[in-house]
């Protein structure tokens, strides 16, 4: 027997019904002395007391085995065990005999199916495989179903991070969840994947799967229950419910008096004929717009008004630093009171406003602008739908339209997949964008741009919302993709030449950087030019900014590649096209104005969505500074510190958002019946040991195929460029033959759905 179970044995026989020695704490030494008593021992270590010495490191061994086993032993403080009473063990040791045998019975190797297997319930018919047929095996018994109902309580208590149950445990009233090698929290993941079917690493996935299918679950509890687990594991920064006192603070402030506030100094604009254009179903209305006589107006709700900087509610802001915007509900920057209320611009009601007013000349170009803390009364709240069939508003859809075509950018729009959850399920819209959402982005943006060059002349401490040029590196990468597809497009190296910058100090710029990272092998490159006294009429906040002609190039560079893929065959084409978004790069805030490519423009500030967005605070703040002529209320320190703080919170909302959206389409799918469709999909990239795949082909859906999902048998790889999938040796004859190629259709089917973590398992037809 193990030296644990042994030292049991000869201990246990001597405490018959001693309570004292049962709830006795053991050390090796007080085994040893205990042992050496009872036994009689001391006459023969007299005789030899190297036997003594080994008896003691022997008690001392077995101690430290049953402190780490924990199964004939519980540890009750340092290097001391207690003994365990024999119905304790046999209890512990039925109920993992019990977990074994329901393992053995229900998680067989047999067909799950997309929605894995169902909950047991009494009297279920169960199967097996046998002979490559599906078999009754028996019936579900009254015990194992009580077993699986406890482990569906215990799977919801993981998905939610709260403790388990009780009765989870392999002895009553103690919690103990390992018994020598068997492991209960092991099998529970265990049970959960294999009944599942589900082939993703982590067990969590599995869970929901079972749960949502048995009706444990429904839409908004899952996807609370991620946001919870994200929380709770510190990956969700962004509270779900918002702070009461904050809320009742909120509440309380009055309604708006627009003809005292024009009273006590606010310009009045109440005339003017603003109208809010947004999606059918928006509660919070932030921008308004209106042309008027060569002029066009666009007025955004005045947040600062009501958030003073450093007060309870603006801290509240800054911590969240984002709405964030989920199938089943909004987890909102600011309370409901201002978001949905006093600062929406509402129909019919007066409303405070920071007001862009950008005067156009005669072609229609912005000349002029001006900015104004005022009073508005909007006209009209309409959807996009509604301003389309609206002649009334052809004047603003021509000069959003006139405004497009002068615009330099990368021309590639993917579809946006919207699963909203309802009471009677989830209803899921493909949303492209039309002239009505192209005009009002093209005002915003226009606004966005005339405030960064408005503040910016007066060297304003702002957050930039800029946007890099491709990393050369990836351009290298690409071009050497498109040379080994044999494709005859060529993009520049980005240039780094900023606004202002002479052609010889850009060089220069350029050799330093070499020799500092290491290139020039510790030559000194002093001396070698001569310093150029710049003459540059280039403002401050703009000797950043990549030179708007380099811009160009590159930018004409990128749109005469995608003009040129278009002539290429359709699978060829789509690697062009993929290859090209690849090379953007995600846009951050920074202090340092580093104009925006993607826009191409030179300063550009998020202005227009206060109400969703802290950045757009801040510049709202600065602002009101220098209409009245005051001390800014961000300094260019605290201005940077808020920007990384804002990046970072913005792309935790993002990943946050696909992820929810990914999980409420997969419920869609299996609410529908639709995950037995085979899917035309497109492959949109090949990374090692995967094969990346656009399900609808409009960058909506993806999902991924492992490599041996094309072959069982034989190894695959994928070359060095991610263009080709090929057989790991040669063919008999001496080839590789190309199994598949970046971009072109791939048929495929669903073969996993991962419910809480937005993945998709897919697999060949």
């Amino acid at each position: 027997a193990p030296a644990d179970e042994r030292l049991w044995r000869r201990l246990s026989q001597w405490f018959k019904d001693d309570e004292e020695l049962w709830s006795k704490a053991w050390s090796g030494k007080e085994a040893a002395e205990f042992l050496s008593e009872k036994e009689n021992l001391a006459n023969r270590f007299s005789l030899d007391a190297k036997a003594e010495r080994a008896f003691f490191s022997e008690m001392d061994a077995a101690v430290a085995e049953a402190r780490k086993k924990q199964e004939r032993f519980v540890v009750v403080e340092e290097k001391k065990v207690r003994l365990r009473r024999g119905d304790e063990i046999e209890e512990i040791e039925s109920n993992v005999a019990q977990w074994k045998g329901f393992v053995n019975r229900h998680c067989r190797k047999i067909s799950a199916g997309i929605k894995g297997m169902p909950a047991l319930r009494v009297g279920e018919e169960l199967y097996h495989m046998e002979d490559g047929e599906s078999k009754l095996s028996g019936y579900v018994s009254n015990e194992d179903a009580e077993l699986y109902e406890l482990l569906e309580r215990v799977w919801l208590a993981h998905l939610h991070v709260e403790d388990y149950p009780q009765e989870f445990t392999l002895k009553s009233g103690e919690s103990i969840l390992k018994y020598g090698e068997f492991d209960l929290l092991n099998d529970m993941r265990f049970i959960a994947k294999r009944r599942s079917g589900l082939r993703f690493p982590d067990s969590e996935p599995a869970m929901a799967l079972l749960l949502y299918n048995a009706g444990k679950l429904d839409h908004r509890g899952l996807l609370n229950s991620r946001l919870a687990y994200r929380r709770k594991r510190g990956e969700n920064p962004f509270p779900d419910n918002y702070d009461e006192s904050l809320v009742a603070q909120a509440d309380a402030l009055p309604e708006v008096d627009g003809d005292l506030l024009v009273s006590q100094g606010r310009t009045d604009l109440r005339h003017l004929p603003f109208v809010t254009i947004d999606p059918h179903d928006a509660k919070d209305f932030d921008d308004a717009v209106c042309l008027v006589d060569g002029t066009l107006w666009v007025a955004i709700a005045d947040v600062a008004h009501y958030v003073n900087k450093d007060s309870a509610l603006d801290n509240y802001a800054l911590n969240r630093a984002t709405s964030v915007y989920l199938p089943h509900k909004v987890m909102p920057m600011l309370p409901p009171r201002l978001a949905d209320d006093l600062c929406s611009l509402r129909a019919g009601v007066d409303r405070l406003s920071m007001v862009v007013a950008m005067s156009l000349d005669d072609d229609s170009q912005i000349s002029d602008v001006r900015a104004y803390e005022a009073v508005i009364h909007v006209d009209q709240n309409i959807s996009y739908e509604q301003a389309l069939e609206r002649d009334e508003f052809a004047p603003m859809f021509a000069l959003a339209k006139l405004w497009q075509s002068d615009e330099l950018r990368l021309n590639i729009h993917n579809a946006e997949l919207r699963p909203r959850v309802h009471d009677d399920g989830i209803k899921v819209a493909i949303k492209w964008p039309n002239d009505a959402t192209k005009m009002i982005e093209s005002f915003m943006v226009a606004t966005n741009q005339s405030v960064g060059h408005l503040l910016g002349k007066e060297s304003t401490p702002l957050p930039y919302r800029c946007h890099a040029p491709p990393d050369k590196v990836e351009v290298e990468a690409l071009n050497a993709r498109l040379k080994a597809l044999g494709v005859s497009i060529e993009l520049p190296m980005p240039s780094i030449k900023t606004q202002g910058q002479s052609d010889g100090a850009e060089l220069s710029n350029l050799l330093g950087a070499w020799a500092n990272s290491g290139g020039g092998g510790g030559i000194d490159l002093g001396g070698m030019f001569e310093e150029e006294e710049e003459t540059s009429d280039v403002s401050d906040y703009l000797s950043s900014v990549l030179d708007s002609e380099a811009r160009k190039d590159v930018l004409d560079a990128l749109e005469k590649a995608q003009h040129e893929a278009s002539s290429l065959d359709e699978t060829t084409r789509r690697v062009v096209d993929q290859g090209l978004f690849q090379l953007m790069q995600r846009a951050t805030y920074s202090e340092e104005n580093l104009g925006h490519f993607g826009l191409n423009l030179d300063a550009y500030v998020h202005f227009t969505s206060p109400i969703r967005r802290y950045p757009d605070l801040i510049a709202h703040r600065q602002l009101k500074a220098f209409i009245h002529n005051q001390e800014y209320s961000h300094d260019l320190e605290e201005v940077a510190k808020l920007a990384g703080h804002c990046s970072t919170r913005g792309y935790e909302a993002k990943r946050l958002e696909w992820e929810l959206v990914a999980n409420a389409y997969h419920m869609h799918l299996l609410d529908e019946g639709l995950t037995s469709q085979n899917w035309q999909s497109r492959v949109v990239g090949l990374r090692n040991p995967f094969v990346f795949l656009d399900l609808a082909d409009d960058g909506s859906i993806q999902g991924r195929m492992h490599l041996k999902q094309l072959s069982s048998r034989e190894r695959l790889v994928i070359d060095d460029y991610g263009l080709e999938v090929l057989p790991g040796e040669p063919n008999a004859a001496g080839q590789m033959p190309v199994l598949l190629r970046l971009g072109q259709k791939y048929p495929c089917r669903l073969r996993g759905l991962d419910l809480w973590q937005g993945n998709l398992d897919l697999a060949p037809i």
